[in-house]
């Protein structure tokens, strides 16, 4: 590769890690504090030479940050936006108190935030600048490797799970990922187009938990792995390579090995595509895709199984498919991607705090293939449809270009929304409101099926994420569930709605908004105005109280989730609050 190509692939993967960044601090702390130093903007001499001549350009938008310890930050934006999605279209500059503008690469940008924002939060996270260089390496490995030929992401479903480039785009780390060195990334991330054998184990059927909605024992034990050759009274169980590279060091393991209770089969198993969560893995015409755990930081979450977390997948799975059959009235048309089965292991004999490591080593979910049903080449992932190709220019709009024939117009692009937007909120709003279930729409748990080009479906999965409303969703599970189960699944009505606002509103429609009207943010306002006009049709359609989708329609906040203050304080995932920001169809009164 030229040096030129290099430089270029480098600066693109570099400004995506900045974008990332600064979503985080204009969603988290610019916008809910009301940070934005309108003041410079009567001052410009006081603002980065760099900038001075673009700053009379009508089509960006400067976004001025002044935090309270005095640091500065200043980007040009193609819009202002109430809910912080936008594109940036320079450099983004900061300066501390008594110092210059400085142009910000990402290892400055973070270094600036995280001095900035932890003396605000009064939490510091000594482990996160390691995690933000290391998601901004992988930006530029893939980058550089893809340089003037990279794929079409939306070509079909497995492109668009292994093109998500850049990842969740209100992460600061949204490609971190901590494991064993001694497996190139080359070899396992899905970006690089990775394919895999999985890794196969020989155990004693006795320490064997499976569980199974609608499938037998053996049938959803060959879905894991197949089972011919497995020796007398043992069962062959597989496991992403990196999960098994980790199992393998442990010393528990290795005492197993040695005395040949357990048997190391390598890397025999199912020829697997590694999807963007990383840890799911696609076997291509098999009826089912194989979620392993993967003990390992990726983005925010150490990606293991935990044993209740399988039990809760079986009993939603059980539940959404007997709401869907016996009330379709009350679903708004759910769709969903079943999770029919689930599997541990733990060996006979051991502590019950050993027993419960070993199961969450080895615990596996089956989640249905639905391309089967639907076609590879017309499923599609959410997050990569409204993600920017290796050049930065929204996926969608290629997609569109391509499936239409000619450019899209402003009509093709509303109704395409208008579509999509219908898809998504009736389902989730009508399960939450009339059945208390709270599902976690983001971009990553969402499937577009299309037709040629035109959305016709929206699949959700990801059942360990579902969870039930205490006050009314928790009356489906059967009073005989394990108490860790039932605890894992139950979350306050408030807090449930606060997540399905949140991923509806800020992760998922207004990426898709920002997505569709790149070179268009004019079109925005048009696209909010449909999404207040669809809730309030969903409003008349509901059969039960709505007291929270009155308020939002009434004027409400709308939560942002704080990814980024989450992870400044070092704390799990499931701690996470919420900041308030406008909705954006308030703004247009």
């Amino acid at each position: 590769m030229s040096a030129a190509r290099l430089s270029a692939a480098r600066a693109t993967a570099d400004q995506a890690a900045c974008h990332a960044l600064l979503n985080c601090l204009v969603k988290e702390f610019a916008l809910p504090l009301a940070l934005a130093d309108e003041g410079c903007l009567r001052r410009p001499l006081g603002l980065p030479f760099q900038l001075y001549r673009r700053l009379q350009s009508p089509d960006v938008v400067p976004l001025p940050v002044r935090m309270p310890d005095g640091v500065r930050f200043v980007v040009l934006a193609d819009r202002k936006d109430s809910l912080g999605s936008q594109s940036y279209r320079s450099a983004v500059f900061g300066k501390r108190p008594g110092e210059g503008w400085r142009m910000l690469t990402p290892a400055l940008l973070a270094r600036f935030m995280l001095d900035s924002c932890a003396a605000i939060t009064k939490e510091r996270n000594p482990e996160l600048l390691e995690q933000i260089l290391a998601s901004r390496d992988l930006k530029r490995a893939v980058t550089a490797h893809f340089a003037g030929r990279a794929p079409a992401p939306l070509a079909d479903y497995l492109r668009s799970e292994q093109c998500l480039w850049y990842g969740h785009p209100a992460q600061v780390a949204p490609k971190a990922r901590l494991w064993p060195a001694s497996l190139p990334q080359e070899e396992v991330s899905p970006e690089f187009g990775a394919a895999l054998r999985l890794h196969l184990f020989d155990v004693p059927a006795d320490g064997l938990w499976v569980a199974a909605n609608g499938l037998s024992r053996q049938q959803a034990l060959d879905a894991f792995a197949d089972q011919d050759g497995a020796a007398a009274g043992h069962v062959r169980i597989s496991m992403h390579p990196i999960q098994a590279e980790l199992f393998l060091a442990d010393p528990r393991v290795q005492g197993l090995l040695k005395a040949g209770r357990i048997r190391d089969l390598g890397r025999g198993g199912f020829l697997s595509h590694p999807t963007a969560s990383v840890r799911t893995m696609y076997v291509k015409e098999h009826g089912y895709f194989i979620k392993g755990s993967l003990n390992v930081r990726i983005t925010n979450c150490v990606r293991k199984n935990a044993w209740y977390e399988l039990e809760s997948a079986l009993l939603i799975d059980r539940l959404l498919a007997r709401l869907v059959h016996e009330q379709p009235g009350t679903t708004g048309g759910l769709e969903v991607v079943a999770e029919p089965a689930a599997l541990s292991w733990s060996p006979d004999g051991c502590s019950e705090a050993d027993r419960i490591w070993f199961r969450e080593q080895t615990g596996a979910i089956l989640r249905r293939n639905f391309c089967l049903d639907e076609g590879e080449g017309q499923c599609l992932l959410a997050g990569t449809v409204f993600g920017r190709d290796l050049a930065l220019r929204s996926n969608v709009l290629v997609f569109l270009e391509h499936h239409l024939g000619r450019a899209p117009s402003e009509r093709d692009l509303l109704e395409w929304f208008a579509a999509y937007a219908a898809l998504l909120l009736r389902p989730v709003l009508a399960m939450f409101f009339h059945h208390g279930v709270i599902f976690e729409p983001h971009l990553q748990n969402t499937v577009l099926v299309h037709r040629r080009g035109q959305p016709r479906k929206l699949l959700l999965r990801d059942f360990e994420g579902v969870k039930l409303s205490a006050e009314h969703g928790m009356r489906e599970v059967p009073q005989e569930t394990h108490e860790r189960v039932r605890q894992s699944m139950a979350y306050p009505r408030a807090q449930g709605w606060k997540r399905i606002a949140y991923c509806l509103f800020v992760n998922n429609l207004s990426e898709a908004v920002l997505a569709l009207t790149q070179g268009r943010p004019g079109l925005a306002p048009a696209m909010w105005r449909q999404v207040r006009r669809q809730l309030q049709d969903i409003r008349a359609e509901l059969q039960a109280p709505a007291p929270e989708l009155d308020e939002l329609l009434a004027g409400a906040a709308i939560p942002c989730k704080a990814n980024f203050r989450i992870r400044l304080a070092a704390a799990a995932d499931r701690f996470a609050g919420y900041v308030d920001l406008r909705a954006p169809w308030e703004t247009l009164q």
